[in-house]
């Protein structure tokens, strides 16, 4: 049967991406949904990228854009912009492509890289599932969500199921103890890779967690009882 999964953050962290790849083992009829969040912050932003960009030769696959992505785009087209991104793990994303953290080296970047990130979705829908970045809002259709709800939007302690009665698997709001957040109709798959958590992903028709960390530390979680 082919599986489906979501895979949350990974802000840099090749190992980790590299060890969940391979316990994954996935094959051509499998779809692997990255929830955003490539670069940036860890160590090996172009590693992570040149991962991501050669798995459509062994699955299906689904990229959504992030708010780092976002970031980054904006970054090296604006002086502004290139100042926050530094601030906020620019300059390890440029030092992986053995770049300064310099302005100037933007020229320097791959067109393929960038070309990549550009062509990341806003989301991915399915019968029974939202697939997402940030945090949407819940009382809205996503035709109707807006670039803060599906890049920035933390969740919220309070937060409800949303309108369509389907299930939505969001990173961006880091869940530093490792463990996935399931609550009220919306799973947070972002266990702070680049940190001392691990990377996850989920399978959603096995049902299933896939963890794993930049030790290169591998795990396999059932958690049919959250569902």
């Amino acid at each position: 049967m082919a599986r489906v999964f979501a895979i949350g953050d990974i802000h840099g962290s090749k190992v980790a991406l590299a060890t969940l790849i391979d316990g994954i083992q996935p094959t051509f009829d499998d779809t692997l949904i990255f929830l955003g969040d490539y670069v940036n912050r860890g160590d090996d932003s172009k590693g992570v990228l040149d991962i991501l960009m050669n798995l459509s030769d062994i699955c299906q696959t689904v990229f959504i854009m992030g708010n780092h992505e976002l970031i980054m785009l904006a970054g090296l087209k604006y002086k502004d912009d290139f100042e926050f991104w530094l601030k906020v793990g620019g300059d390890k994303t440029l030092q992986s492509f053995n770049l300064m953290p310099m302005r100037s080296e933007c020229l320097h970047l791959p067109f393929n890289y960038v070309g990549f990130l550009n062509k990341t979705v806003d989301y991915h829908e399915t019968e029974d599932f939202i697939f997402c970045h940030a945090s949407i809002y819940p009382y809205l259709p996503m035709d109707k969500q807006n670039d803060y709800a599906l890049r920035w939007r933390t969740l919220e302690n309070d937060h409800v199921a949303h309108v369509s009665g389907k299930t939505v698997i969001c990173g961006h709001t880091e869940q530093r103890d490792g463990q996935v957040l399931f609550q009220n109709g919306i799973i947070c798959i972002d266990t702070w890779a680049y940190g001392d958590g691990c990377l996850t992903a989920i399978e959603v028709n096995g049902k299933k967690l896939y963890q794993a960390d930049n030790d290169g530390d591998f795990y396999v979680t059932d958690v049919s009882n959250f569902f």
